[in-house]
């Protein structure tokens, strides 16, 4: 099983490193020509049309995944109903979704986004981009679900992600309006959509299939979609709720630097969430043949591998972040919150240091629990940013001043604690009840390895030299894996005999 994951997770992570690189570069070239300020109006629009996009997908990803791998094998037709009404809920939502935009975008700019200028242009091409975004989430899904990641990465990364990149560096010649990136962004979303569709139905389940009129859907099916769909709905709340507020209380360059502070840092977390990709359905394939011992294991060696991967990066990150800062922004301004940098690669590195422990939840029959704690946080969030915008946001408050940078500080902070919090009550919810974890001694001894490095990282005071950016990382990496050579090579083994 390691070796499946392993081979399928590393198309995801090929994918993911060059979506990355290009991404990278993109970025910096768009920033440099649009600015902090238009960038944090595109974070603002990707936060609503995110949010959109998971309150109508009903926890349909979530369905697919976990019941269609079950019914390929015993009941194909089964399988095919149950995608088809998927496939009709998802249009009909949709549809009405398009219907609404269009007729109240104006009085969400108005009441809503009052510190964004014209942000009802934006949210009119929602109507185009939520739609997209709920089908290529359906589509994806019925390709994890048969364990095919090559086909999303080939036609959903390694081809559309040129294609973007050489429309943005054309346009970007001659505009300076990220609307323009939006309309990029729709049009190759939709191409990589239809082109993933056609060829699931050719290769794979028909797509387009007669209604069974005998058809329902089991009374389990439903009970888990609906606790996924509301997991769903407030762990994207909770992930995303920093954002959506920055957006509405604070001018759109606070939502530019925090979106370009978390992209720099959240590149660690697309090995993660790739290896997640194949891990889940495999979790619910162990798991419903009681093999939690095998399932055990193998949380333990994913969750090593993916940190011997990701830590030292972000250890780099911290080291260069001068450096990169600046490509992001020549003038420096993103430069002067580079605490605020320190503090989310810190809450990255308790997202990883738990491995695919959310997954772990939902897909075990504890989705409950991951649920219940997505509301407490939920909730929470609404209560400190409350706190907060009373004691820095009103201008009636005598005790502290009004302060747009003292509400950014605070929500930062937050940020950070809530991952721990977060992390750490799912570790503690698997092991009293699967009596798992994450944690083999190579991956304490990695944490313990990465600590010291941090605090280094984080008080040097020196420029760099051009041979630094080549000596530094070789350092760093080649210390990570001399030191955990011999589990490396075990692992290694393990993969080349499941072949």
């Amino acid at each position: 099983m390691i070796g499946l994951i392993i081979r399928q997770a590393n198309w995801g992570i090929l994918g993911s490193i060059f979506g990355a690189i290009v991404g990278f570069f993109i970025k910096i070239y768009l920033i440099d020509i649009v600015g902090l300020t238009q960038w944090g109006k595109y974070a603002s629009f990707s936060a609503f049309s995110t949010l959109m996009s998971t309150i109508l997908s009903l926890g349909i990803p979530w369905l697919i995944v976990k019941y269609i791998p079950h019914f390929i094998e015993i009941d194909k037709d089964k399988a095919n109903q149950i995608i088809r009404k998927c496939f009709v809920y998802s249009l009909v939502l949709s549809i009405s979704f398009i219907f609404l935009i269009f007729s109240f975008s104006s009085i969400i700019d108005q009441y809503i986004y009052v510190k964004i200028n014209n942000f009802s242009d934006f949210l009119s091409l929602s109507a185009f981009q939520v739609p997209i975004a709920i089908f290529t989430g359906l589509i994806i899904a019925l390709y994890r679900s048969i364990f095919k990641i090559k086909e999303i990465v080939l036609y959903g990364t390694l081809v559309i992600v040129p294609i973007r990149a050489i429309l943005t560096f054309f346009v970007f010649t001659y505009f300076n309006n990220v609307l323009y990136f939006i309309y990029i962004e729709i049009f190759t979303s939709l191409l990589s959509l239809v082109i993933l569709l056609l060829l699931y139905n050719k290769n794979n389940l028909s797509l387009f299939i007669k209604r069974d009129p005998n058809f329902v859907f089991d009374t389990s099916i439903k009970r888990y979609s609906l606790n996924m769909y509301a997991n769903s709905v407030i762990t994207f709340f909770s992930a995303q709720f920093f954002t959506l507020i920055l957006s509405i209380l604070l001018p759109p360059i606070y939502t530019g630097v925090y979106s370009v502070l978390l992209t720099i840092s959240g590149v660690v977390l697309l090995l993660i969430n790739n290896l997640n990709t194949v891990f889940t359905p495999a979790i619910s394939k162990l798991f419903k043949a009681n093999n939690i011992d095998e399932l055990s294991e193998l949380y333990k060696k994913t969750t090593f591998i993916v940190n011997l991967i990701a830590f030292p990066i972000l250890i780099l990150f911290v080291f260069f972040t001068k450096p990169i800062l600046f490509l992001y922004d020549s003038t420096g301004h993103l430069y002067t919150y580079k605490y605020f940098f320190y503090i989310i690669i810190l809450a990255r590195l308790f997202r990883l240091s738990v491995g695919s422990a959310g997954s772990m939840l939902v897909m075990t029959g504890l989705e409950k629990y991951e649920l219940k704690m997505q509301i407490v946080r939920g909730f929470s969030m609404i209560f400190i940013s409350a706190v907060l915008y009373l004691l820095f946001l009103d201008e009636k408050n005598t005790i502290c001043n009004f302060s747009y940078e003292n509400f950014f500080i605070g929500i930062v902070i937050v940020f950070m604690l809530f991952s721990l919090l977060t992390e750490f009550y799912r570790v503690i919810s698997l092991y009293n009840k699967l009596s798992i974890h994450p944690y083999s001694k190579y991956t304490i001894r990695l944490i313990l390895l990465s600590i010291p490095l941090f605090y280094i990282s984080v008080i040097h005071d020196f420029d760099f030299a051009i041979l630094d950016y080549i000596f530094i990382p070789i350092f760093i990496l080649l210390l990570y894996f001399s030191l955990f050579y011999k589990k490396i090579k075990s692992i290694y083994k393990e993969i080349l005999i499941s072949d």
